[in-house]
């Protein structure tokens, strides 16, 4: 059986309330179930008691006239369907209230059968529930779009991370290395300064020369073996630090400092053959940053930069203050970037590089975390190498109260 719909008429005319019903009610087709008040005051309360599927609303009331009615109305719920019933013809009047919210619009002297008004409130209350069934699926479309971007997001940073490894591992084997030389150098010599230090404390003397080397070269191992020590800890701090699951959180941070940070972990890929040539503004101030994501950014632009020039030539890296902006420049001296793909570079998933390398999300990520802290990224390629320009809004921490 066809669901019954509940119709609420807001009339001030008893007689105007009474024929309404008796059109619906002479609807062979369907079954209406009709309340009728003649103030928004009752209207209020029924919308409040009542699962209204629609409202026939006259546009002269008690407490309100014009299209100001359909604003009350709309206030008292956002989503009921409203069908103007009004004894004006006037076009303007009916853009007027459809305007405010109303969602059809009816003469009274032209509705003469109850086939018309039926027809007229079943096909608001259908288009109703399909603008609110859109407005749900767009809704959970952009949640679903934001989540992935989120997860492509951390796809990407995973990746580099992946990139990255071999070279972070390289950087731990070196220290690791003369570490390992230098404890098992060490262990060599404790016998004889173990002898050594039996003899002392028997009051015999040894060899005078041989302790001065031991005593010489010791503290050298020793300071080698500390230096390995910072080094892996730094290294390894600043992979964790970028691979940190909450990347969004924002705190005081120089741009200068996460540049630092990527040229750390990027040291194996710029180690060789590539010079970086620092520039940096002096007196640049902290700044709100996600400092993760901003790393990620040139984390991004060095690994692109180094792979263009095939390891070999210049990365210079320039930041300066003019006005309200801080200005990041990241030129490299290789072959740049043809006219043809310029603008497509920004485009998620379109790369250059040979299939498995990279996942073509890089700079269009990029691009996203620079906007998420209102600021641009731009390239520009005249034939010789290819220059990223990032402007950041000089935005100034809000004050701890």
């Amino acid at each position: 059986m066809e669901k019954q719909i509940l119709v609420l008429v807001v009339e001030d005319s008893i007689t105007v309330q009474r024929m309404v019903r008796q059109m619906l009610q002479d609807d062979p087709g369907h079954r209406f179930d009709v309340l009728a008040c003649d103030n928004l005051g009752d209207a209020a309360t029924i919308l409040v008691e009542q699962p209204i599927d629609v409202i026939i609303l006259d546009l002269t009331l008690p407490e309100c006239t014009g299209v100001e009615t359909v604003n009350r109305v709309r206030a008292m719920d956002p989503d009921v369907p409203i069908v103007v019933f009004t004894g004006c013809e006037d076009d303007n009047l009916a853009m007027a209230a459809m305007h405010m919210g109303a969602d059809d619009f009816l003469v009274k002297r032209e509705v003469r059968q109850g086939s018309l008004l039926s027809r007229t409130l079943r096909y608001t209350i259908e288009k109703k529930r399909a603008r609110l069934a859109l407005d749900r699926y767009a809704l959970e479309m952009e949640r679903l779009a934001e989540a992935r971007a989120r997860q492509l997001l951390h796809q990407d940073r995973l990746a580099t991370i992946g990139t990255m490894s071999a070279g972070v591992a390289h950087e731990i084997k070196n220290p690791l290395a003369f570490m390992s030389g230098n404890a098992q150098a060490l262990k060599d010599l404790w016998p004889e300064v173990e002898g050594c230090l039996r003899n002392c404390l028997e009051k015999e003397i040894g060899d005078g020369e041989e302790i001065t080397y031991i005593l010489d070269e010791v503290p050298s191992m020793l300071a080698d073996i500390q230096s390995g020590t910072e080094r892996i800890l730094e290294i390894t701090e600043g992979l964790k630090n970028f691979a940190r699951k909450n990347t969004s959180e924002t705190s005081a941070a120089t741009v200068e400092s996460c540049i630092d940070g990527a040229l750390l972990l990027c040291r194996n890929l710029l180690k060789y053959g590539i010079e970086v040539e620092k520039d940096f503004a002096a007196g640049e101030p902290p700044l709100p940053l996600q400092p993760q994501r901003m790393t990620q950014v040139f984390v991004n632009l060095f690994t692109n930069a180094a792979q263009a020039m095939d390891g070999k030539g210049t990365l210079a890296i320039s930041t300066a203050i003019e006005g309200e902006d801080l200005i990041v420049r990241v030129r490299d001296s290789g072959p740049g970037i043809p006219d043809e793909t310029l603008e497509s570079i920004w485009e998620p998933f379109f790369t250059t590089k040979p299939e498995g390398v990279g996942t073509g999300l890089g700079l269009s990520i990029c691009r996203k975390i620079i906007e998420e802290h209102r600021g641009t990224l731009t390239v520009a390629s005249g034939g010789q190498g290819a220059e990223f320009t990032l402007v950041i809004p000089l935005q100034p921490m809000p004050a701890v109260v």
